[in-house]
């Protein structure tokens, strides 16, 4: 596989940086996960019965440190010191205290590739600031919000999924870099960042825009008429999802209205008004599965609104072997990579708290009585047997 023989440690908690350490997991590296004594918050976030956990930590290998013992902070060092690539999401200043910084480790591990995931990055006003998905969202302007403007605080983790991505280009850049000339580089991903550059669409407009057109650049395509969602007939939605000429065209003409067809192409106000107005009505005339018999073969882009449950159990992402099982029946969504020569074969296996804390200890040389005494004084939590299984595609 693409990354076999790339050693990763995960020092990250929550979602970006184990979600960026399982997506390389995915693709061959050997991932060690170091968890706190008492475990990766997310293996009992409520509501979840794990399954959170799973999914974005799956094919790693567990060790329990507590790292402000000497002793536990002596094995991840070891540990950082053999790694190609360390991946943190501490508060700044945090890894420092810990002596588990890029300064500290880079001195003896030069290649090291090491990436800092945050809410709002090393440095700035809002830099020590704890905050979530939704808090980032909202100063990054991406929160969204309903028709009557109340913000929208479910939905996609765009902050942490964005922050997560973007870490993950940083990372084989970064590699890239290093395999050339020996040298690794601190990364410092800022997930506040990564979310005002997820909507360039908006952000260019805006930015360039004169004071007297900051608005209408501000609200971009809320108010465009074919990039809209329309209720059914049978209380069901259909969302419009492409604007140009020939989709407004194959739209509205065989509805009987091509004179709105300049309207619908054009900028935002009354004409998009009209046009709204119009497909509001007629939407409402049948039931969605009446339009999408007919929007068959009339090159129009359109689908029907799914629940996300609806969209996992849908044909194509089974098609796509999107959705796989791991060895205890736990379905997971698989990695959207897809290599033709190496395809993704994910070790979908679920790692139990230190379940590998002896096994990674042998690995970097610490033997039978080291082990027992790290475990004795609380530095290291024990491990359970190790357990090794590739998860096959649901059906």
């Amino acid at each position: 596989m693409k990354l076999t023989g790339l050693r990763v440690v995960d020092l990250s908690q929550f979602m970006p940086g184990p979600f960026l350490a399982a997506n390389l997991a995915d693709h061959g590296a050997q991932v060690i996960k170091i968890e706190p004594v008492s475990g990766d918050p997310t293996r009992g976030a409520p509501g979840t019965d794990g399954a959170f956990f799973a999914a974005i930590n799956r094919g790693k290998r567990s060790i329990a440190l507590d790292l402000k013992h000497p002793d536990g902070r002596e094995v991840a060092l070891k540990l950082m010191n053999e790694a190609d690539v360390v991946i943190e999401s501490s508060r700044p200043g945090v890894a420092a205290r810990l002596g588990i910084d890029y300064a500290t480790v880079s001195r003896t591990n030069p290649r090291l590739v090491y990436c800092a995931l945050t809410a709002f990055g090393q440095h700035g006003p809002l830099s020590q600031l704890p905050a979530h998905d939704p808090v980032i969202q909202s100063l990054a302007g991406t929160l969204p919000r309903d028709s009557r403007g109340t913000p929208i605080t479910t939905g996609p983790s765009l902050a942490a999924l964005a922050g997560s991505l973007t870490a993950l280009s940083a990372v084989l850049m970064a590699l890239l870099r290093a395999r050339e000339t020996g040298q690794g580089d601190y990364i410092d991903i800022s997930l506040f960042d990564a979310a005002l550059t997820a909507q360039p669409y908006l952000s260019g407009p805006l930015l360039n825009a004169p004071d007297d057109q900051s608005q209408a650049a501000a609200e971009g395509d809320s108010g465009l008429a074919l990039l809209n969602a329309y209720e059914t007939a049978d209380s069901k939605w259909l969302c419009l999802g492409g604007r140009e000429h020939r989709f407004a065209t194959n739209l509205l003409t065989p509805l009987g209205r091509p004179d709105l067809i300049s309207d619908a192409i054009g900028p935002a106000g009354a004409g998009q008004a009209r046009v709204r107005t119009f497909l509001t009505q007629i939407f409402l005339t049948r039931t969605l599965d009446e339009w999408l018999d007919w929007f068959e073969g009339r090159n129009i882009s359109a689908a029907p609104v799914l629940s996300l449950a609806e969209a996992l159990g849908h044909p194509h992402a089974h098609e796509r072997a999107m959705i796989q099982r791991d060895p205890s029946g736990c379905n997971h969504v698989a990695s959207p990579i897809h290599f033709r020569m190496e395809p993704a074969l994910p070790p979908l296996a679920v790692p139990r708290l230190g379940e590998h804390s002896e096994v990674v200890l042998r690995s970097i040389g610490y033997g039978e009585e080291r082990i027992a005494a790290l475990v004795a004084s609380g530095a290291v939590r024990g491990q359970c047997d190790e357990t090794a299984t590739v998860a096959q595609p649901a059906h």
